[in-house]
């Protein structure tokens, strides 16, 4: 007698298609991987960029909280101690800022506009700016309903998140490419003539 599955199909036949569903995404992983492909934020810098003590002067309690944990899943090695660290990332602040984009015929604000800045700068031990002073810009629009106060004052608060996290990812990308300036080491031009 042959046992049927609730929905109707051959139990060996659910098994089959959850056997080649398995072996699909499988194949189409490994040729992801294969070509390169990585996902978002799936940065690996632990072996080149050298270990990093984090000075944050100014910021909230989540992007204290978001950016070491960021850091490390990167890869990065975050020492306690500047001494110990061969390069400091300095976070000079964060800023959280909203302005009116649009007005209603009401004259009653139907649309905002919401800008996020983080401002860092990366030194050696000894001072010297290894990246100089440099501020990455996040903005995003939303509509507004002073209907919906509370609705709307809780998706600021995830779009500010959002765009903590883009920043954060954008800076990751920018200490990327700083390992692989370091990596290459310093460029020599050369002179015209000096054949």
């Amino acid at each position: 007698m042959r046992t049927i599955s609730h929905r109707g199909l051959p139990k060996q036949s659910c098994a089959q298609r959850t056997l080649l569903l398995v072996l699909v995404v499988a194949i189409v992983a490994l040729t992801l991987n294969g070509c390169g492909w990585h996902l978002r934020g799936s940065m690996d810098l632990g072996q080149a960029l050298p270990p990093l003590y984090l000075d944050i002067q100014s910021g909230s309690a989540e992007l204290r909280s978001e950016l070491p944990q960021t850091l490390r899943s990167a890869g990065v090695t975050l020492e306690t101690l500047r001494e110990k660290a061969a390069l400091v990332l300095v976070v000079e602040g964060e800023t959280q800022e909203r302005r009116v984009l649009a007005v209603g015929s009401a004259g009653k604000v139907s649309e905002y506009e919401l800008q996020y800045q983080l401002r860092f700068l990366v030194r050696d031990v000894s001072g010297k700016a290894v990246m100089t002073a440099d501020t990455i810009r996040q903005q995003r629009n939303y509509s507004f309903n002073e209907s919906e106060v509370l609705a709307k004052d809780e998706e600021q608060q995830q779009l500010f998140g959002f765009m903590r996290s883009m920043a954060l990812q954008t800076l990751l990308r920018r200490l990327q490419g700083l390992a692989k300036l370091s990596a290459e080491g310093p460029r020599t031009e050369k002179q015209p003539g000096a054949d």
